[in-house]
């Protein structure tokens, strides 16, 4: 197997990805081990997904693509699991714009 791309992909993402490539070949213990995990924690498609990224990044200048992608995929629910996806950017909210953005990505 070679590898054409490498980049961070979303859960649901692999998932999609993942259950094409089921359909065209049987899949290795990893990928199966790795879609039925992403299958287990997928929280929404792929189209809203994405849309709730570009809405989170457009709303909060400080956080980028890649962190607004990670924050919808992940959708957490509390306080301190949200701050602790924003720290790996070192990026900083007040408690009103967490509390705001939990609202945005409540599924």
């Amino acid at each position: 197997m070679n590898i054409i791309e490498s980049r961070p992909a979303s859960i649901t993402e692999a998932k999609d990805l993942l259950e094409k490539r089921a359909k065209e070949s049987e899949l290795e213990y990893e990928q199966e081990q790795a879609l039925e995990h992403a299958q287990k924690f997928s929280k929404q498609t792929l189209k809203d997904l994405e849309k709730l990224a570009n809405s989170i990044q457009a709303k909060y200048e400080k956080v980028d693509l890649e962190l607004a992608q990670k924050i919808a995929d992940i959708a957490p629910k509390h306080q301190e699991s949200l701050r602790a996806i924003l720290m790996r950017k070192r990026v900083v909210l007040s408690d009103e714009e967490i509390e705001d953005l939990l609202k945005m990505i409540k599924i």
